[in-house]
């Protein structure tokens, strides 16, 4: 009986494994994986003569059967829920998993990477925006917003104040710590919802003087695996991505100057992308000129902004006839004034809109 039990193991085996060959054959290979945010490996032809000459064609193999593999992801939540449920494994590659939520581990405030930021922000200042309506509004990460003592958080406080105390005198604060929850951020990923953001629209329009109508048109696109989720194996669901339009974002143009073509404010073909998110306003982009086509004034915005800034901004257009939308990490603040697009003379207001995970990390900004 013993015998009998060991063959059908054995047989059980090959035929688990055959399957599996089988299947891995006539399954179509996948391009991307949402899940992990990147793309798989693909299969490629190489020559017989070349196999054993060619020292990196068994670690290629290797890669694409292991990116290729059937149920995959399926496999990647058994994992996951061994590692919390049986190994008792509360965070990996930094990232870990609370109510249902995914969080970067991150508790060291940087000074150096404050002070760098500072620096460029109040050079800009100073040289391109003399009298005028300058404001600095500080996005905290979720981390703020979760309420458990037994997992270290970083000094916000510190942040907080090193920022008030070494921004020009002439940058208006604006706090929206308030204005957001956690819910306004998604379960997935480190960015904000578009969706959540109305009281913080509110509270910007108080401090710039402006009032405008909340778009209400909600596009929707699922499922949405934010950057947390390539970073641990997890058994939470894919987020929802919401973005919110109405006739005045639908009609409004947007010129790219980095590809010199005119773009709408929302991608949707970036939504089927390795980072979805590049919905909004193309992703990661120098320089943006959105022009309010339906506008009823002359004001003109400029925002100098992180990946945070791309799903604020369509938000604000209502207000604006013009919006200029920066980002310091790929266009240098010395080059600005080579740029006959930005018309600092004619601008109005000016927003620097920073969140915590470049303000503590801020060396890109050039």
């Amino acid at each position: 009986e013993g015998i009998i039990n060991q063959n059908t193991v054995s047989v059980s085996f090959v035929l688990f494994l055959f399957y599996f060959m089988i299947l891995g054959v006539i399954t179509k290979d996948q391009e991307i994986s949402k899940e992990e945010r990147r793309k798989l490996t693909q299969f490629k032809k190489i020559e017989l003569s070349t196999i054993f000459s060619d020292d990196n064609y068994f670690s290629y193999l290797n890669d694409y059967f292991t990116d290729q593999f059937p149920y995959r992801n399926t496999f990647r939540k058994i994992k996951a829920i061994a590692g919390t449920k049986l190994f008792l494994k509360n965070e990996n590659n930094n990232v870990f998993e609370k109510n249902g939520y995914l969080f970067e581990l991150n508790t060291k405030v940087n000074e150096n990477s404050i002070n760098h930021l500072l620096s460029k922000i109040n050079y800009v200042s100073d040289t391109y925006l003399q009298n005028k309506n300058k404001y600095f509004v500080y996005i905290p990460d979720k981390n703020y917003y979760l309420n458990d003592l037994s997992i270290p958080k970083m000094d916000y406080n510190l942040v907080e104040n090193s920022l008030k105390n070494g921004l020009n005198e002439d940058i208006n604060w604006i706090d929206i710590k308030d204005d957001l929850s956690l819910d306004s951020y998604y379960k997935t990923d480190i960015h904000w919802k578009n969706e959540k953001l109305e009281k913080v629209v509110n509270k910007i329009g108080t401090k710039l003087n402006f009032n405008i109508t909340f778009p209400n048109i909600n596009n929707t696109y699922s499922p949405f695996y934010g950057s947390l989720y390539a970073r641990i194996s997890t058994n939470i669901k894919a987020d929802t991505l919401n973005y919110l339009t109405s006739d005045i974002i639908n009609n409004a143009s947007v010129f790219n100057y980095e590809k010199k073509e005119i773009q709408s404010v929302y991608t949707q073909k970036n939504l089927t992308n390795v980072d979805s998110y590049d919905v909004f306003l193309s992703g990661a982009t120098p320089l943006l000129i959105i022009n309010n086509n339906m506008s009823n004034n002359n004001r003109e915005l400029i925002i100098f902004r992180d990946s945070f800034g791309s799903s604020i901004t369509p938000l604000l257009i209502e207000a604006y006839k013009k919006i200029t939308v920066i980002d310091l990490r790929y266009i240098g603040s010395k080059k600005l004034k080579e740029i006959e697009e930005i018309s600092f003379n004619s601008v109005n207001d000016i927003i620097f809109l920073y969140s915590i995970p470049v303000i503590n990390n801020s060396f890109a900004i050039k």
